[in-house]
Formats: structure tokens, C-alpha cells, sequence
């Protein structure tokens, strides 16, 4: 059985100063509650305060004076108190059997005392991709397409009358974003920075948009700023890629390219052959060092950035004669967007003059165009043209591939360039195809 009561923290009353203006203050004292339960006690403070001098401490409650004119609401208010604590001792007995005195004072502060309800935040779309950019470890490249892909969903909400969520990214979201994306326009920038005519979104960039938003959405799934999973439906989507290489005869044109009277450009095409010879992305390429160099001068051995793996390559012919003209060092780079300038100048130089048509998905129309060859030459032709001559050679596809970083032969197949004639040569030459010599018969 248990009773309460009330009692006051300091029941005496304290002597009084006067303050700047004169005034007593009221030295008011906190109300403590009391419970007995057998022999023990549970005294907890009730958030309220009162003068001694307003306080019966034979009933227990407020005194009725002049003075203070609230002992009515007050007393009120400890009768509830009383018969809250008293139905929480029921309880506690029936769920428990037994007082337990600690996880009684608990529940009795949680019934006397409660704690706000505070709302949790909810984190907004936008900021919790913001978030996500400004904190994930990722390539500059990678934040930038994440960039793109954010101002592009803020430039879709505009156009919408609803507020993007995590929770709403179905497949109604996914069919308007990509009409959105067909139908919008990008404003494009020529050499010298200035705006030119709006382009549609190709194909490929809006599948990467579409890649990022899941990046995102997995993102709040792990932080529990959702629960909802995507659509089966809300795929990501490419098209192989309409890009060239350049095969040994064009290759050698721009080797044998005589450019001594103009080191600017010689410096990028030698960099450019060792390209075409190692398989090396951009940014392994231009971190080539001599002691890159081993084996007496006969492989390169790096840790490429993007996969994090050593790879070991054969030192081509060129490459060797390449270094010997730069004393075992390798020529200077520069970034690669102005390493793509100067290699359309070389190739043209070299009188890579084919007539190439590209063919490309842009706001869901199939649009092709006619380039000379050496005004689709990059950087990145170099490590194409790398997989698609050695693939043509010979060489096996599980060798290359572990230079290119491929994981798959599927998706290595997809990189390299060869046109059906090509891969019907190769397969001439396999004894498949080839009539066996007769066997001589021995009698």
C-alpha cells in the first residue's frame, strides 16, 4: 500500500532582503512529493513553488490567506497530483507484482513530470542531397555529376506543383522526370565562355541522373530519412556509347607527326601515345613517374586511382623511344580539357580526315551527325584505341581487361570498337573455320 503526501524543500521561512527598488522578493520554495511504500520512500520535486509563510504543513496544502489568493488552484492541482501518482503505483504494482523502487521513481517522473514531445526534424530533399554531396568521398567528377543532377531536380519542381520527397519518388515521378529532361534545355558555353543554342538532354545523361537520384534515395533509406524502396520500374538506363579509336596506322601518323618546332603540342602527343599503348585513364597517366619505370626498363607497374589496383603493363616500342627523348622522364600534362584541344589540332595535322557518323538519343529522338575523324579525337581515345587494337592482335580479353578494369567480359565487349568485318576477320583465322590437313593413313 502506498500514501502521499506533500512537503516543502526548505519549510522555514528565510530572511528577506530588500532589492534595489525597496521590495521584498517572495523567498518561494519548491513542493517535493512524497510516497511511502512500506518502510521506503520515493520524494520527488513537482515543478511548483510556494512561500513557507502560504503553506499548512499540517494538511499539506496550501494555507488560505489574504495574502496569497491562488491557494485554491494550487491545492487543486496537488489533489491531481496525488491521484496520478497513486494510479501509477497501481499499475506499476499489477505490471510488476512487487514494488521496484527505481523503476517506479522513473515511471512517477514520467507521469509528474513529462518530458516535451519534441518533433523530430524532418530533413528536406534538397538538404539531405546537399548533405550527402558535402560529406560522401567521391571523385571531383562524381560530385560534379551529383551537382548537376540536384539543380536539375530543383529545376524540375519548379516546373511541378509538388514538393519533391523521398516518399514520392515513384513512377509517376520517374515517367515526368524524364519527359522533363527530353523536353528541357541546357544552355551550352563555346571556347571563349560565351552562351550558344540551348541542347536538349542526351540520353545517357538523363540515365545518369536517374543513377544518382537512386545514389540519393539509398543514402536517406541508411540515415531513415525514408523507409519507402523505389519502384522495381524505376531503372537506369544507357546507350552504348558512339565513340571512335584510332587504329596502328592512324596511330603511327600521329607518332611519326613531326612537331619538333612546336613543343606545346609535341608534349601532349607523345603523353597522348603512351596512352595508346598503356590503357591508362587520364589521371593514372599524368602521375607517371620514372620509378613507374621497372624491370630494366621493359613495364610500368602503377595503383590506378579509380579501382585501387596495381596493374603491370609491357613497355610498347614507342613508349621506350618516347622516354630516351625525355631522359627517362615522361612530357608534361596539363588538364585534360585543354589536352582535348590540342590533340584535335595534332590529329588533324595528321590528316585524320574520315568522314565519322555519330549517332546519338537526344530528347527522345535518334540524331545523327557527320565529324571529320580528328574533331572527335580525346583523351579518352587513347585508352579506347588501346583495347580495341590489342583486342585485334590478339591479345586475350581477361589479359586486357586487367589493365582496363573491367569486371566483365560483357561489359568489356561493350568499350571496344570493332565493326563486324573486323570480327569476322579474327574468327577466319581460328581453326574453327579452317579444313584440317587430311591424316595419312598408315599401313
Amino acid at each position: 500500500m502506498a500514501t502521499v503526501t506533500f512537503v516543502l524543500k526548505n519549510p522555514k521561512t528565510k530572511k528577506e532582503k530588500t532589492n534595489d527598488k525597496g521590495k521584498k522578493p517572495i523567498a518561494e520554495t519548491p513542493i517535493f512529493l512524497v510516497m511511502y511504500i512500506d518502510q521506503k520512500r520515493i520524494v520527488l520535486s513537482i515543478g511548483k513553488k510556494i512561500h513557507p509563510k502560504n503553506w499548512n504543513p499540517i494538511e499539506h496544502r496550501a494555507r488560505q490567506t489574504e495574502r496569497y489568493k491562488n491557494f485554491k488552484e494550487t491545492n487543486e492541482r496537488l489533489t491531481d497530483i496525488e491521484e496520478k501518482a497513486l494510479a501509477c503505483y497501481d499499475r506499476h504494482m499489477v505490471n510488476n507484482g512487487a514494488p521496484i523502487i527505481e523503476k517506479l521513481r522513473k515511471e512517477l517522473e514520467q507521469v509528474l513530470r513529462p518530458k516535451p514531445k519534441v518533433t523530430p526534424y524532418k530533413i528536406t530533399f534538397f538538404t539531405a542531397i546537399e548533405q550527402y554531396i558535402a560529406t560522401v568521398n567521391r571523385k571531383p567528377w562524381t560530385i560534379k555529376h551529383y551537382n548537376t543532377t540536384l539543380a536539375v531536380l530543383k529545376d524540375f519542381q519548379a516546373t511541378i506543383d509538388q514538393v519533391l520527397d523521398f516518399d514520392n519518388l515513384s513512377m509517376e515521378f520517374y515517367e515526368g522526370f524524364i519527359r522533363f529532361c527530353n523536353d528541357a534545355t541546357v544552355l551550352s558555353k563555346n571556347k571563349e565562355g560565351n552562351p550558344v543554342k540551348l541542347k536538349r538532354f542526351s540520353y545517357n545523361t538523363i540515365g545518369t541522373h536517374i543513377k544518382n537520384i537512386k545514389v540519393f534515395h539509398n543514402d536517406a533509406i541508411e540515415k531513415g530519412y525514408t523507409s519507402k524502396a523505389l519502384p522495381k520500374k524505376f531503372r537506369v538506363f544507357a546507350e552504348t556509347a558512339d565513340t571512335i579509336y584510332l587504329n596502328e596506322a592512324e596511330l603511327q601518323s600521329i607518332y611519326n607527326l613531326d612537331l619538333s618546332n612546336n613543343q606545346r603540342l609535341e608534349h601532349q602527343r607523345d603523353l597522348f601515345i603512351i596512352g595508346c599503348y598503356t590503357g591508362l585513364r587520364f589521371g593514372d597517366l599524368t602521375k607517371l613517374r620514372p620509378e613507374n619505370i621497372i624491370k630494366g626498363g621493359t613495364r610500368i607497374r602503377v595503383k590506378t586511382e579509380k579501382t585501387n589496383e596495381t596493374v603491370e603493363i609491357p613497355l610498347h616500342w614507342t613508349i621506350r623511344e618516347t622516354l630516351d627523348k625525355y631522359n627517362g622522364n615522361l612530357p608534361n600534362s596539363i588538364s585534360d580539357q585543354k589536352m582535348n584541344d590540342y590533340l584535335k589540332e595534332i590529329a588533324e595535322k595528321a590528316g585524320l580526315y574520315e568522314i565519322v557518323v555519330k549517332a546519338q538519343t537526344r530528347g527522345g529522338e535518334k540524331i545523327s551527325k557527320s565529324h571529320y575523324k580528328w574533331a572527335l579525337v580525346t583523351v579518352h581515345t587513347a585508352r579506347r584505341s588501346f583495347a580495341t587494337n590489342a583486342y585485334l592482335a590478339g591479345v586475350p580479353s581477361i589479359s586486357i581487361m586487367k589493365i582496363t578494369g573491367h569486371k566483365s567480359e560483357k561489359s568489356f565487349l561493350k568499350y571496344i570498337k570493332i565493326t563486324p568485318e573486323q570480327n569476322a576477320d579474327l574468327m577466319a583465322n581460328h581453326p574453327f573455320f579452317i579444313k584440317p590437313p587430311i591424316k595419312e593413313v598408315k599401313h
